[in-house]
C-alpha cells in the first residue's frame, strides 16, 4: 500500500486538494475502510479541522508530485460517524497519556 501520510483528492469542483493523513483503519465486521484526515499546511497552536470519510485502499493510484491519489467516499450513517469519533478519542486520550 502507499505511504498514505500526505495524500491528494479530487474535490466535488473537479480542484485538487491535498491533505495530511491522521489515521486509517479497517473495520472486519463491515469490511470497510475509514481515513481520518486534515487540511495540510496547519500550525502548531492552529485549530486543526479533522474530517473522515471512507475510501478504498485498493483503489489508491499514484497522482502527480508522487503524492498517492485517494477517492474518499461520506460517511454514510450515524454508525460510522460515532466509530469514527470514538477513534479520535482514544487518539487523543492515548496523545496525553
Amino acid at each position: 500500500m502507499s505511504n498514505l501520510e500526505r495524500f491528494m483528492t479530487v474535490e466535488e469542483d473537479g480542484a485538487i486538494a491535498t491533505y495530511e493523513t491522521v489515521a486509517t483503519f479497517h473495520v472486519e465486521e463491515t469490511d470497510e475502510d475509514f481515513i481520518i484526515f486534515a487540511e495540510e499546511g496547519i500550525e502548531e497552536g492552529d485549530e486543526i479541522e479533522v474530517m473522515a470519510a471512507l475510501y478504498n485502499p485498493a483503489e489508491i493510484v499514484e497522482g502527480n508530485a508522487g503524492l498517492p491519489l485517494v477517492t474518499l467516499a461520506q460517511l454514510e450513517s450515524e454508525e460510522q460517524m460515532e466509530l469514527v469519533q470514538s477513534v479520535l478519542e482514544d487518539m487523543m486520550a492515548d496523545d496525553e497519556e
